[in-house]
């Protein structure tokens, strides 16, 4: 009589991949940015699903896009809400949202601001967890009174959050001082305004700000915020944009004193000189009306030059002496002692013609001139000085 042989074969075991294998085909997904894949990848097994979420929930963005790919307000409302409502189910997934990005953009065709959607506030409330946070206008400018006292205070709360290590501001004017009282260790403002003379924050973290200016206003509004933060702030990159037609595009004003930022160890800017210099003239202005001996270290100083038509027109370009000599004069200043090391990038457009039957271009007759013009900066023996001329990236 035969006797049945029971398989040890089980069709119904399914067999699954080493989660160290399942983890860097993740991260290939993720470099690639391929979020539909991770996404089917989450709908296969419980096992797919919490890796597979933490890189899909990692970033939020909200903003809007035109072609070729269009997203248009409803599709962001529609985004606002799905989240709110995933969040509901699961409320784990708070914990994976690291970085929050909200852009918005001027309404054309009866459209709306992100700002308007009521479930807006909502969301930001649930966020709990936040390392980095963006805030503000690609497109357009927003006023802070205009945003409703919900959202306001949902943003207060976000920015001022333990966990939040980076706070970026873009195009957003009258921003209470309350508001920028943040826990963030990096500061990021894009022409944002604010309320004026704020008093210290006591328990401010911030150690770097990166300030982009475009106005009286903005600069204002940067100074005042970095006496405010001054207890802990070593590192400042300032990016000025000189327009010579504005007439309110002065970038130093005279009050800004650097002594009185204590933790202040490095100085980055970078501005236009235009056609007279205005931005080089108002930062030796800053750097003369310095009271006290600052801790200042190191001076990064980036400065491009405009359009040019020969490389003879040059000098014209350069200035006279006396702004580099009066530069020379202010780094010297005892307020200055702790000076270690100053570089000087200048950035020309590159020309080049054949005069008498030799090449001339712009980049080395600069550089001769620069040479001569900065020669009280080379021989300096308490601080290192180098300065390079660049050319304009060729389109």
């Amino acid at each position: 009589m035969a006797t049945l042989v029971q398989s040890s074969f089980d069709p119904v075991r399914r067999r699954t991949l080493p989660p160290e294998l399942m983890s860097l085909i993740f991260d290939c997904l993720k470099v690639d940015r391929d979020w539909a894949t991770l996404g089917a990848c989450s709908l296969i097994s419980h096992q797919y699903l919490r890796p597979a979420r933490k890189i899909l929930f990692h970033c939020i963005t909200l903003k809007m896009r035109g072609s070729p790919n269009p997203i248009l307000i409803h599709d962001v409302a529609r985004r606002i809400q799905g989240l709110c409502d995933t969040m509901k189910r699961d409320p784990d997934i708070v914990k994976d949202i690291k970085r929050f990005e909200v852009l918005d953009s001027y309404p054309v065709y009866e459209s709306q601001w992100i700002t308007q959607q009521p479930t807006l506030p909502r969301l930001i409330k649930k966020l709990a967890h936040v390392q980095e946070c963006t805030f503000g206008c690609e497109v357009g400018y927003l006023q802070w009174r205009l945003l409703t006292p919900s959202l306001a205070a949902s943003l207060e709360r976000l920015f001022s959050q333990p966990s939040l290590k980076s706070l970026t501001l873009c195009n957003i004017g009258g921003i209470p001082s309350i508001v920028m009282g943040t826990a963030a260790r990096y500061l990021y403002l894009n022409n944002i305004t604010t309320d004026l003379y704020p008093c210290p924050y006591p328990d401010s973290q911030l150690c770097y700000l990166n300030v982009r200016t475009v106005s009286l206003a903005n600069t204002e509004s940067a100074w005042e915020l970095m006496k405010a933060h001054s207890k802990n702030l070593k590192l400042i990159k300032w990016r000025c944009w000189e327009d010579p037609q504005a007439t309110d595009g002065v970038s130093f004003p005279g009050r800004i004193d650097l002594g009185k930022l204590p933790a202040l160890k490095k100085l980055c800017v970078r501005l236009s000189y235009g056609k007279i210099g205005r931005d080089l003239s108002g930062f030796c202005d800053m750097l003369e009306a310095a009271t006290c001996p600052t801790p200042l270290t190191i001076v990064e100083l980036s400065i491009l030059f405009p359009q040019h038509n020969f490389p003879s027109d040059i000098t014209e370009l350069r200035g006279y002496d006396t702004i580099w000599k009066r530069l020379a004069v202010a780094l010297l200043r005892p307020q200055y002692n702790a000076l270690r090391r100053v570089t000087m990038n200048l950035t020309v457009h590159e020309k080049m013609r054949t005069w008498n039957g030799q090449k001339e271009n712009s980049v080395a007759e600069f550089r001769k001139q620069m040479h001569h013009s900065l020669g009280s900066l080379l021989n300096v023996s308490t601080f290192h000085f180098k300065f390079k001329v660049h050319v304009f990236n060729q389109m």
